[in-house]
């Protein structure tokens, strides 16, 4: 009997890991940020992501691809201005992967010292609704 349950279980909590990963992918705005993810691998949480922020005269953005262990996703930009560029966002997001809080570190050189990822919280975009 355990021989024959424990395929299952595995084969179910694979199921269940993967479809952690999977519903990270979308779309997350605020008035002020934009977070736009693409699940790469949803068995290891690799994602594809940008986000660019907006505040007043000052925008930034940063693209890259970064991994979700647990609720968060770091990532870097896949492009870098200089050597020293040291730029890494961070996504936490809530449990049912609706909202999530963005913040940059040392990411100055992709946005400018007047505005940046400060722990913005973004929102899942539903389908239909406008994509601001």
């Amino acid at each position: 009997m355990i021989k024959r349950t424990l395929p299952s279980f595995l084969l179910l909590a694979s199921a269940v890991a993967n479809a952690q990963y999977a519903n990270v992918e979308g779309q997350f705005r605020s008035q002020a940020t934009s977070l736009d993810l693409i699940a790469l691998d949803s068995e290891s949480g690799v994602i594809a992501a940008t986000t660019t922020v907006v505040q007043g005269s000052c925008s930034g953005s940063v693209a890259g691809v970064g991994k979700v262990v647990k609720n968060v996703l770091t990532f870097s930009p896949y492009t870098k201005v200089d050597k020293d560029d040291a730029c890494v966002i961070t996504v936490t997001f809530d449990k049912q992967k609706n909202t999530a809080k963005v913040e940059g570190a040392s990411c100055s050189m992709h946005s400018g010292a007047a505005c940046g990822w400060e722990g913005d919280i973004v929102r899942r975009v539903k389908e239909g609704q406008s994509r601001k």
